[in-house]
């Protein structure tokens, strides 16, 4: 894996994680995202240390498909270039709110600060 890819292995793909992710998770309000984050402790035992996974939903709600595929592209680069900053094992999805609609990747790459520098879920304040 390239140091700075973001592979497949890095990626909530499949509709049955997203529901888990988003009904198992704690919530995190964002300026223009709700990012739900699970635990390393609700994966297998042998998935809890690999890097951490990200899931994007953009709803029709948001814009065209041109600014939804926009908004996710952002949140990718985002954690790509920030995904060491989190805890490994954690899982999130980022729903964006329709709000995203006029972000630029700088208020992303803000988002994404101040997120990794939140403390983890479950972890004493």
């Amino acid at each position: 894996m390239r140091l700075e890819g973001f592979p497949a292995a890095l990626r909530v793909k499949k509709r049955r994680e997203f529901l888990r992710i988003q009904g198992a998770g704690g919530k995190h309000h964002l300026r223009h995202f709700l990012v739900f984050v699970v635990p390393p402790a609700s994966r297998p035992p042998e998935d809890r240390l690999m890097p951490p996974r990200l899931g994007v939903t953009v709803t029709r709600k948001v814009g065209c498909a041109v600014v939804r595929n926009r908004i996710k592209r952002f949140v990718r680069e985002a954690f790509r270039r920030k995904r060491g900053s989190f805890t490994p094992g954690y899982d999130m999805v980022w729903v964006a709110k329709q709000s995203a609609a006029a972000v630029g990747y700088a208020d992303v790459m803000l988002a994404m600060n101040a997120l990794s520098k939140r403390p983890p879920l479950g972890a004493a304040c």
